[in-house]
């Protein structure tokens, strides 16, 4: 009857230590599990990919509307294979580089892209060419002698933001016609009031932008 009795403490013992056993080792997985979630946050924080090293300027003061690696990417695509295809051997190394910013300006759900150039060959002393694409690569408008910012205004000419824009020494405003704006800004007509200070402005360089190669 002892021996009985003394197995069956034996028995409870090991039973209770198997018991605290694996409530530790589920408790240090669920530990792991924590600490792998907190280094995985840091690590994707720690790996923001910085769209252009050269210019000093760390990835997170980027807006996300003019840096995405993917975007910059598609434009690229966009301007060696076709729109710029038969310009890129007048090209130096250092000419080509793009900047772009992205914005839907007609309500679509899809956004444009506003494509600039900062170079001898695109700029001259009246201003620059910039590109406005659809999204999937067509051409909106090239507009020439102008300089950025471009301001999109709240109000719309046939469902389409109106735009302002600096060109030979003055704001103009730019208005869609049901298929283009104004490619020649100057001109366009004179906006003589103030624009908003809220209003949102396209490759404003008063905020950092980067510089994608192509």
């Amino acid at each position: 009857m002892k021996k009985i009795f003394l197995t069956l403490l034996i028995l409870i013992f090991l039973s209770s230590c198997d018991q605290k056993k694996s409530k530790e080792d589920s408790s240090s997985t669920q530990d792991n599990v924590e600490v792998k979630k907190v280094e995985k946050t840091i690590e994707s924080k720690s790996e923001l990919v910085d769209p252009d090293p050269d210019d000093g300027v760390p990835p997170e003061r980027y807006s996300p509307h003019n840096s995405n690696i993917e975007v910059a990417g598609k434009i690229r695509v966009f301007l060696i294979d076709d729109l710029l295809k038969d310009n890129l051997k007048l090209m130096t190394k250092d000419q080509r580089k793009f900047q772009y910013e992205e914005v839907d300006l007609n309500g679509d759900g899809n956004k444009e892209y506003l494509i600039g150039f900062k170079n001898s060959y695109f700029c001259g002393t009246g201003g620059c060419t910039y590109y406005l694409l659809h999204n999937e690569g067509s051409v909106i408008t090239i507009f020439t002698v102008a300089d950025a910012p471009f301001i999109a205004l709240i109000s719309k000419t046939n469902g389409w933001r109106d735009l302002l824009v600096n060109s030979d020494g003055s704001l103009r405003l730019l208005k869609f016609d049901g298929k283009t704006y104004p490619g020649n800004p100057s001109v366009a007509p004179k906006f003589t009031e103030r624009p908003s200070d809220d209003a949102y402005r396209l490759l404003w360089d008063e905020y950092p932008i980067p510089n994608f190669k192509f």
